[in-house]
């Protein structure tokens, strides 16, 4: 959805999907109040700029629970009377209320995870995530990742939100937003660990993943994915990718995604794709880094590769 500017605090508090509540200026406007939102067929994620010092009171809305986290001026915000820094951020549970008060402008993120998604989690996991609301405080190279990773998604679906409108980039960007949010709930929790089949061969397991990839060709993968195919953990994977690869699974879907966005652009109509449209279906945000990385294996930009793509016209050979 486009970026919404509200002419008052109140206005902005109503427009947030995620939870219920009311809303009490304390302090001076001195931005806008804004938000965008992008409606997922499995989360509901939120971005909001408040104009002032305010103290928000309320429930998230039920059947789910959220999280949210402010990614601009998180010193200013406090929840309940902890305050937030870069590395925390805060779960919230249906059943209990909770009161969010800021003395000056600042942005935030939310992402709202229905009941069916966790339960999901909780059986890879073997934990109860979403039992009881709580800050979980990431360590400070992952909560740079995940607020990078939400800052950039954000301003995609503010600057090109038709990169949303095909199925695959909706299918994307809802895998790479569950991971990413699965691994912050997962990050300070001591879980039971599967009985996996770390026995296998490592070329086994290689083979097993690789058959897996095949299946899910053309569309965004996850390490975890990958561990989940072979029934083994991430760090025989590790391993195994290593021996058989000389790379890591993080390099390899690295690498893997580069490829996969350099043919869909040789093949992309330049007139009717852009880059975002192309790179969003496989779960690039980044596009900086994304290009930076993109010319140094392909030796051109993707820009460059679109502009250059040509479109076979029937009847001609």
């Amino acid at each position: 959805m486009p970026i919404q500017t509200f002419s008052s605090f109140e206005a902005h508090a109503a427009a947030v999907q995620n939870a219920s509540m009311r809303a009490t200026l304390i302090g001076k406007v001195t931005t806008p109040w804004t938000m965008r939102g992008l409606m997922l067929p499995k989360l509901r994620a939120q971005w909001g700029q408040v104009g002032a010092g305010n103290i928000v009171e309320g429930t998230v809305i039920p059947r789910g629970v959220s999280i949210f986290v402010p990614t601009h001026n998180a010193h200013v915000v406090q929840l309940n009377g902890h305050r937030f820094d870069s590395q925390t951020l805060r779960l919230q549970i249906p059943s209990d209320e909770f009161c969010i008060s800021s003395m000056a402008s600042h942005c935030w993120f939310s992402v709202f995870i229905p009941d069916e998604v966790l339960a999901g989690w909780n059986a890879t996991e073997a934990t109860t995530l979403g039992s009881s609301s709580g800050f979980i405080r990431l360590p400070s190279d992952q909560a740079e990742t995940f607020r990078r990773a939400v800052a950039q998604l954000g301003l995609i679906v503010h600057r090109e939100p038709e990169a949303f409108e095909s199925a695959a980039a909706i299918h994307g960007t809802t895998r790479k937003l569950e991971e990413l949010v699965r691994e912050a709930l997962c990050s300070d929790l001591v879980s039971t660990p599967k009985v996996r089949r770390d026995s296998l061969s490592r070329s086994q397991v290689v083979h097993e993943v690789m058959d897996f990839v095949d299946q899910r060709d053309g569309e965004y993968l996850a390490v975890s994915e990958l561990a989940a195919a072979a029934d083994v953990s991430e760090r025989t994977l590790r391993t195994a990718f290593q021996e058989h690869f000389g790379v890591g699974p993080v390099r390899y879907l690295k690498f893997r995604t580069l490829n996969l966005v350099h043919k869909a652009l040789q093949n992309a109509d330049p007139s009717l794709m852009t880059v975002t449209q192309v790179a969003t279906r496989f779960g690039v945000w980044e596009l900086g880094r994304f290009a930076q990385d993109y010319r140094l294996l392909f030796d051109e930009l993707p820009s460059e590769t679109l502009r250059s793509s040509r479109k076979t016209s029937p009847g001609v050979a």
